[in-house]
């Protein structure tokens, strides 16, 4: 399901706003008309924000498929992973892990960076056997890999009910937040979500007392967002920037 917010702004006022959305609002998308600016969002959550930020109401709009999907190629990424979309045929590399990127409108089907620089580092950080636990796991594409890296078991959870039902191929699922979540539960915690969102729920994570394996902010965002805590490796690409990071109580020997 999409969700749309509508804006009557002139051009010049649309451009300011965009630029204050940046860190606060992941966009889908926008179509301009002789109304103004309808603003697509996946999260209904997100929209909602939104929508209360400027005095709009949330619309519902039909699912669609990006346009770009059908020209979608097979990934590698890292030493292990291999992305491809589930209705193509490609054979799996030797050595590599196959993974399906999903078309639909939920975040993490394999093609923004911040999903391949989580993929990289958890192929570097999961030890086979380990308990995992995916915040905000859209699609499920991190904890599926998860378990092709041998994770003995994945728990996963995001408020979206849609992101829910796919997620549950790969991890047992909850409609929720990490708030609910014992200390000491997972022996790895990812989280690649948007930085409005992170910076709300980082103090839930680092209750959860295990290391963090942190994508979705940018590279200048980085200090703020591992202030305390010992960064152990980091990669970035194009801006955007994934760590492995952990308080000092919380690092096994």
């Amino acid at each position: 399901m999409n969700y749309s917010v509508r804006l009557r702004c002139s051009e010049e006022e649309w451009e300011d706003l965009l630029a204050d959305w940046s860190d606060d609002y992941p966009i889908q998308g926008v179509v301009e008309d002789d109304a103004g600016y309808q603003v697509f969002f996946a999260s209904a959550v997100t929209a909602e924000k939104f929508a209360a930020a400027h005095s709009s109401e949330v619309e519902s709009a039909p699912e669609q498929r990006h346009v770009w999907w059908d020209d979608w190629q097979p990934l590698l990424i890292g030493e292990r992973f291999f992305l491809c979309p589930p209705d193509r045929d490609d054979p799996t590399p030797p050595g590599r892990l196959r993974l399906s990127m999903i078309g639909a409108n939920v975040f993490g089907g394999g093609e923004h960076q911040t999903t391949q620089l989580c993929l990289e580092l958890l192929e570097q950080v999961l030890r086979p056997g380990q308990t995992v636990l995916d915040i905000g796991t859209g699609t499920g594409i991190l904890s599926a890999a998860a378990r092709a890296l041998g994770a003995s078991t994945v728990w996963a959870c995001d408020v979206e009910p849609a992101a829910v039902a796919l997620a549950r191929e790969h991890a047992h699922v909850w409609q929720g937040s990490a708030n609910s979540v014992l200390p000491g539960a997972a022996d790895l915690v990812v989280c690649n979500i948007h930085l409005a969102v992170m910076r709300e729920i980082l103090p839930d994570l680092l209750r959860l007392s295990a290391p963090l394996l942190l994508s979705g902010f940018l590279k200048d965002q980085l200090p703020e967002l591992t202030a305390g805590l010992n960064v152990l490796a980091q990669t970035e690409r194009d801006g955007w920037c994934a760590v492995w990071a952990a308080a000092p109580e919380s690092i096994n020997p």
